[in-house]
């Protein structure tokens, strides 16, 4: 049985469900809680759209799951390193800027701001950047109420290092199983238990081998998993653990194309691991 602090669920960019019909298909699952993620600024960043929005409610309501967090997942291709006035660098700003609203408006507690692809930090100059744009973030969502959760896979000492730079108490770290194994060939475990300080109330499950991600099932990649469940359970986390496995894509897909079995028997994996 899984123990009192933990609760599951899932990323929306983790399944095909279509839109707010990922809040059945979570609750179908026996899943609490569902990461949402803003959309394309070439789609207009949908979630901002108050239609949009109160569709995911009335179907949160409806099938009893909440929602972790909103995804500004943009600065995956835009470029959040940039200088301020370029196009990268406007388009990351109003991405933030509309998943802040949005949070606000949802009532939703945190937006994540990813640093990976073409905004992975990997100077010192990229890092101070990156730093100014999540002190912009924080400023601007501390007078909603909402917290930043930034991803990414700077080493404790960096990560710590940035936190002190920006300073603000709503600056957190949401942090992932497999990220700090994949791109940079970090010890996850290790990693955790030393940013255990900045974390927030969320962290990303995946795995994966041969340097694919989110393409393996929990504790059958190369990540080692059940090693960081143990450190996430020395620290004393309390919080979401949300799935983040590629479940309809390659590799996975071809193991077993219904989708739902591989999500249960990662959350059967998680809940074991767990208890």
């Amino acid at each position: 049985m899984l123990d009192g602090r933990y609760r599951l669920g899932i990323c929306q960019w983790s399944v095909d469900a279509e839109g707010a019909d990922i809040c059945r298909f979570a609750a179908e699952l026996g899943l609490e809680g569902v990461q949402l993620e803003i959309g394309t600024y070439e789609d207009g960043f949908p979630l901002s759209r108050p239609s949009v929005q109160r569709e995911f409610l009335d179907s949160a309501s409806e099938y009893g799951v909440r929602f972790t967090s909103i995804a500004a997942r943009v600065t995956d291709q835009y470029d959040m390193t940039q200088p301020a006035g370029t196009e990268d660098s406007r388009i990351v700003w109003e991405a933030i800027v509309r998943s802040i609203e949005a949070a606000e408006a949802m009532k939703i507690p945190s937006v994540m701001i990813g640093s990976f692809l073409a905004s992975d930090i990997k100077t010192e100059e990229d890092l101070v950047r990156t730093a100014e744009v999540l002190t912009d973030a924080c400023d601007y969502a501390a007078k909603r109420g909402i917290v930043i959760a930034a991803e990414n896979v700077l080493s404790p000492d960096d990560m710590h290092r940035m936190a002190k730079m920006i300073g603000r108490p709503n600056l957190k770290l949401l942090f992932d199983t497999q990220n700090y194994k994949l791109f940079r060939g970090y010890d996850p475990a290790e990693a955790l238990e030393r940013l255990a300080p900045l974390l927030c109330d969320q962290v990303h499950v995946k795995d994966g081998s041969g340097g694919q991600i989110s393409a393996a099932l929990l504790g059958e990649g190369d990540s080692g998993f059940f090693r960081t469940m143990e450190t996430l359970k020395k620290i004393g986390y309390s919080g979401w653990l949300l799935l983040e496995n590629y479940y309809f894509k390659e590799p996975l897909r071809s193991r077993q194309p219904d989708l739902v079995k591989l999500i249960l028997e990662d959350k059967r994996i998680l809940t074991e691991a767990l208890s």
